[in-house]
């Protein structure tokens, strides 16, 4: 305490109001401190439990092995639905590259995220075609390394994306049929953020026949333009769906312009599929992992102290027995917080692989929205309307230590309630050995 002109100043208290100001506004500078802040209370817990706890091993070979195939399968299935999908619209001579989309960023048309960063790197993808799709979807163009946004980037980077409705993505030329017959052509460009869908209508060749559009729904698909350069956007392949926006309602509609919703919810993207007339590249290996064990903490269920001999980031998937346990939060001493999945209120982009053997994976993205000891209950959306079918759920992509495709459970749509998915777990003991997914840094 300070005295001035006779009034004590709390030096302490203003300071410490200072020091938490700073934390919050730039919180990744403090970060390593409150990580090591976070992890000493816990190293007598630690100790103890290693003395007097028996770690469980994985021990059911068979259920291990099931694991194993499902996962197969699920990467089966998303060749042949997300490769194969696009194959007659492009020329033979192209080859596909499946990429894992490791984030997304920048906000773009509509509110919806529209830059991707790739597993793979810039120099991997080098003599690929611009245009990145999914099955027939044309979902946006590969930034070139060194130019234009990528101008930081380096040939060791992981590649970016550029989604149709990045602030600085080109337009595109498209057409949709008109329910009296023939094409409306028109160009497709980013919509604003704040407009109701990511992309919207530029302009038309027939500007009667748009005015007298009153609903939308139909299907809108790129067109070429032989004058363009030999980079032009393939035709045929899907943009999304119209909507025609207004005043009024019903048939009694003032159309004012259009917009069109794309076909693929970028926010549950797991792959993306790229191009080359060249040899492609290697697939690339899996992810690293680190064994780890993990004691259950008290109080509420569906949390652990994992303990490694390796730093564990934030978002690391925790796998135990093929089947992911859940997402630690990384403190120091190679020491995390895991919260299980059903306790989680994270967002995450998911799969979910039907049992029917003829139905493409699913991508969508949700977040539990009530869990019991063995069952979480998400909220799920993207993909198509369809009805959700049962199968088994998978993580999607959810950052580059949470990869897709490890198992989350089995998965059953709730009646009456389209985008509820029940989602079985299997239980575990309270000290088990595991491994952490650790992505190699580049």
């Amino acid at each position: 305490m300070r005295r001035v002109g006779g009034a004590a100043f709390p030096v302490g208290l203003y300071g410490m109001l200072l020091l938490a100001l700073c934390w919050l506004a730039a919180p990744a500078v403090f970060l390593p401190l409150e990580r090591l802040a976070l992890a000493v209370p816990t190293l007598p817990h630690r100790l103890v439990a290693a003395m007097a706890s028996e770690t469980h091993a994985a021990t059911d070979a068979e259920a291990v092995l099931r694991v194993d195939e499902l996962r197969a399968g699920l990467q089966q299935r998303l060749v042949v639905h997300q490769v194969h999908g696009g194959r007659a619209l492009l020329p033979a001579t192209w080859l596909p590259v499946l990429s894992r989309v490791v984030s997304v960023a920048r906000i773009g048309g509509g509110g919806v995220p529209a830059e991707l960063r790739l597993e793979h790197r810039y120099r991997d993808l080098a003599g690929c075609q611009p245009f990145v799709t999914q099955g027939d979807v044309l979902l946006g163009r590969l930034a070139i390394c060194g130019h234009g946004l990528a101008i930081d980037d380096g040939p060791d980077d992981h590649a970016r994306v550029l989604l149709l409705h990045h602030p600085q993505a080109a337009p595109v030329a498209a057409a949709m049929p008109l329910p009296d017959g023939g094409l409306l052509r028109m160009v497709v460009q980013p919509a604003a953020k704040v407009d109701q869908a990511p992309l919207r209508v530029q302009m038309w060749d027939d500007p009667y026949r748009a005015a007298q559009l009153r609903t939308g729904g139909e299907v809108v698909r790129t067109m070429s333009l032989p004058a363009m350069a030999t980079d032009a956007v393939p035709p045929d392949l899907r943009l999304g769906t119209s909507q025609v926006w207004g005043y009024g309602s019903g048939d009694d509609v003032l159309t004012i312009g259009m917009f069109v919703e794309p076909a693929v919810d970028v926010r549950s993207l797991s792959h993306v599929v790229l191009w080359t007339a060249a040899r492609p590249p290697q697939p690339l290996p899996a992810p690293r992992t680190v064994a780890c064990t993990l004691w259950r903490l008290p109080g509420v269920g569906g949390r652990w102290l994992l303990s490694a001999s390796a730093s564990v980031p934030d978002g690391a998937a925790v796998v135990v027995d093929g089947v992911c346990l859940g997402i630690a939060r990384g403190l120091a001493f190679g020491q995390a917080l895991v919260t299980s999945f059903p306790r989680s209120r994270q967002r995450l982009a998911l799969l979910l692989l039907p049992d029917d053997p003829e139905q493409r994976p699913r991508e969508l993205w949700g977040e539990v929205v009530r869990a019991s000891t063995a069952t979480a209950w998400l909220s799920c959306r993207g993909g198509d309307r369809a009805a959700l079918p049962p199968g088994f759920l998978f993580t999607g992509s959810n950052g580059r230590h949470c990869p897709p495709g490890l198992l989350l459970g089995r998965a059953m749509p709730q009646p009456g309630q389209p985008d509820l998915l029940a989602v079985v777990v299997p239980t575990t003991a309270d000290v088990l050995t595991a491994q952490v997914v650790v992505a190699e840094e580049r």
